[in-house]
């Protein structure tokens, strides 16, 4: 779909949530946005930069008293998800690769008491994140950094680096005698 089609449509979009969530959520009228699911709690803050897009599915979910703080001219492919329950704030020109998850919290199976373990995620300007990232809680990306696909991030990631993960696949004989 042209860019200029996909910021019509998502006019009617911005302002059914501007509407809907108030002061909440802050948008620029210009974004390139088509098939974003938006869930924002009655606690929680939304703000995006200018001239964002996606080139499909994408989910912004905002659960408690989260704060989710987008940049500027950040690009989304196919099928990614950003949940935050803390504080998540990415820079301005980053661009995430296909289903690219984000998530500022882990569930806390030894509490019955707290449901969620909560913390802060800082993804830095000019970032570069492949397909099928997972970027967890407590990690700081600086800038101009390129997190390689498949990676799991759950340690910071210094400015000015590419991160990869090694894997070694493992081809075993299956036995007849088993």
């Amino acid at each position: 779909m042209n860019v200029k089609l996909k910021a019509a449509k998502s006019l009617f979009k911005i302002a059914y949530w501007k509407c809907r969530y108030g002061s909440r959520f802050k948008m620029p009228w210009i974004q390139g946005f088509d098939r974003v699911y938006l869930e924002l709690s009655k606690k929680g803050h939304m703000s995006f930069g200018e001239r964002n897009e996606n080139r499909g599915r994408m989910h912004f979910i905002c659960a408690g008293e989260g704060r989710l703080e987008i940049g500027n001219h950040v690009i989304y492919a196919i099928g990614g998800s950003i949940t935050c329950m803390g504080h998540i704030k990415i820079g301005d020109y980053c661009r995430f690769g296909n289903n690219v998850v984000i998530v500022d919290h882990d569930h806390n199976f030894k509490s019955q008491d707290e449901e969620f373990r909560i913390g802060e995620i800082t993804i830095g300007d000019r970032v570069w994140i492949g397909a099928n990232c997972t970027i967890l809680k407590d990690v700081h990306i600086g800038d101009d950094c390129v997190i390689a696909a498949g990676s799991v991030i759950n340690k910071d990631v210094p400015a000015h680096t590419i991160c990869y993960q090694k894997r070694e696949t493992v081809y075993a004989p299956i036995s007849s005698e088993q």
